[in-house]
């Protein structure tokens, strides 16, 4: 059974390519993983850090995740 995690926030998303799933994505920055994880923002950069969460940065310095391998994480 796959589980099902609805996203909600100001901004708008679409889906993007993660070239490392090497399929389209949803990037969340580190605040909206924190609250769809329950993971602390430090344990979220762990994991970046351990290469075991996908994540892009953009030119303005903004970290995002991407939200099926913070997903595998938790589930």
């Amino acid at each position: 059974m796959r589980e099902v995690v609805v996203i909600r926030g100001s901004r708008k998303r679409k889906a993007v390519f993660c070239a490392d799933c090497s399929e389209d994505a949803v990037l969340v920055t580190v605040e909206e993983a924190v609250k769809i994880s329950g993971i602390s923002a430090r344990g979220i950069y762990r994991l970046i850090e351990a290469g075991e969460v996908h994540f892009a940065e953009t030119a303005d310095g903004l970290t995002l995740i991407c939200a099926a391998t913070l997903l595998g994480q938790v589930g």
